[in-house]
């Protein structure tokens, strides 16, 4: 296979280009695997909207008080850590048929990945450093050629401290492994912190120090590309690499198994939540259902909570776009809830229609949105307007998101329903 690869790759760099396109093609494939990009974009444009806004105040307003116990170490600890990553050179078992034979061609892709490895983590911490720019030049005054010195070093110390520890992976095993990669993170950490403390302002000092870390990490490199025996153990790191994100995304997606119990912890003895019909003792039925789940239940408190500062904290004009959005958001994700669980096999058994599936849905939905709908309008309300004022707008709020949400977000969950009857 590797033989065939020889003729159709003229150098090491062709080879490197097929194999970073192939696994951004596979981060790309495992993430549509799990992610609905529909729902994602409940999430992902009030998430920006929200954040936007907040950046801006960041700017714009006094700081929170808590920065204010954020010192320079610790926020330059945290830009070194998103600097940091692993060495990705982009080998396989199966080269071992070809470019072990090929010192070259070896340490081509070793530079090549070397290379990718340190653009990505820079490219990545170049990100938070922005983020973080309102707290280093409005807390502790750093800005131009500091800033562009302070980036320098955290830079430069963060790829002297990758490439270390991606040897020590391959060279070591079990807790040696683990221990000189923690001692080498917590060097860099600690040279990092004591040139920010003693000389940030000495330039000539930091410049030096970025001279003598370029130094050390041209030394690295070339003890990196003249190790020997440790081919399998850099293919073995580079795949634990690839599938870090596929791993993760197997967690969230299938989680652990659900632990079997007797009986339920959660509404153990509660009567009926409503009385009447047949679609509202259907109704009961779906909301004990979705709040017996641990899953569902854990993220519905998760959603509930995360939501109150997300409306308390922006602008005007963001705040009423996010609380919509997060109303909107919950109600879908409660309609989807209610859909699973009227979709199930054991309710193919009961006679009730579509109609009255529709009907339940909704009443369930209203009841499950009540606690969420009134958090959000309470903090809109009160931080929009002031006394009677304020508690008026929170109960009109909290009516209008309960009687329009959920009939506005159950169609795209019933629609297949809706098409059935015409066919």
């Amino acid at each position: 296979m590797d033989m065939e690869r020889s003729h159709h790759f003229r150098d090491p760099g062709s080879l490197l280009w097929r194999r970073v396109t192939a696994h951004w093609k596979n981060q790309r494939d495992n993430l549509a695997t799990v992610v609905d990009w529909v729902v994602m974009l409940y999430i992902i444009v009030p998430g920006l909207l929200l954040g936007g806004g907040l950046y801006r105040e960041l700017w714009t307003s006094p700081l929170p008080g808590w920065v204010q116990f954020l010192p320079l170490q610790a926020v330059v600890g945290i830009l070194l850590f998103m600097f940091s990553g692993r060495v990705l050179l982009f080998f396989e078992e199966a080269d071992t048929l070809f470019l072990r034979q090929q010192r070259e061609w070896m340490k081509g892709l070793m530079i090549g990945g070397m290379a990718y490895s340190h653009a990505v983590s820079t490219i990545k911490g170049l990100i938070i450093s922005v983020l973080a720019l309102p707290i280093l030049v409005r807390e502790h005054d750093i800005t131009g050629t500091a800033l562009m010195t302070l980036l320098a070093v955290t830079v430069v110390c963060a790829w002297c401290a990758n490439l270390w520890t991606a040897m020590i992976r391959s060279r070591y095993k079990g807790w040696r492994k683990h221990l000189m990669t923690y001692v080498v993170r917590w060097l860099s950490f600690g040279l990092l912190t004591l040139l920010v403390t003693f000389w940030l302002q000495s330039y000539v000092v930091i410049w030096a120090a970025v001279l003598l870390l370029l130094m050390l990490l041209f030394f690295l490199s070339r003890k990196r590309l003249a190790m020997q025996g440790t081919f399998l153990a850099d293919a073995r790191e580079d795949a634990k690499t690839r599938v870090q994100l596929t791993e993760k995304l197997l967690v969230q997606a299938v989680g652990k198994p659900p632990s079997i119990r007797s009986k339920t912890w959660f509404m153990r003895k509660s009567g009926r939540l409503f009385k009447g019909t047949a679609e509202k003792r259907l109704a009961d039925a779906g909301v004990k259902a979705i709040l017996r789940q641990p899953e569902s239940l854990l993220l519905y408190v998760q959603i509930t909570l995360v939501g109150i500062p997300a409306v308390w904290l922006p602008p005007l004009i963001i705040k009423i776009i996010v609380y919509l959005a997060l109303v909107l958001m919950m109600s879908y994700w409660l309609n989807t809830r209610w859909a699973l669980f009227a979709k199930a096999e054991f309710m193919h058994v009961l006679p009730f229609t579509n109609q009255q599936h529709r009907a339940a849905g909704i009443v369930a939905v209203r009841a499950l949105l009540a606690v969420p709908a009134f958090l959000y309008s309470l903090v809109a309300g009160l931080t929009l307007f002031q006394g009677v004022m304020g508690w008026l707008a929170v109960l009109v709020l909290t009516v209008l998101a309960l009687m329009v949400a959920p009939s506005l977000m159950s169609w795209p969950v019933y629609k297949e329903e809706k098409r059935q009857p015409q066919e």
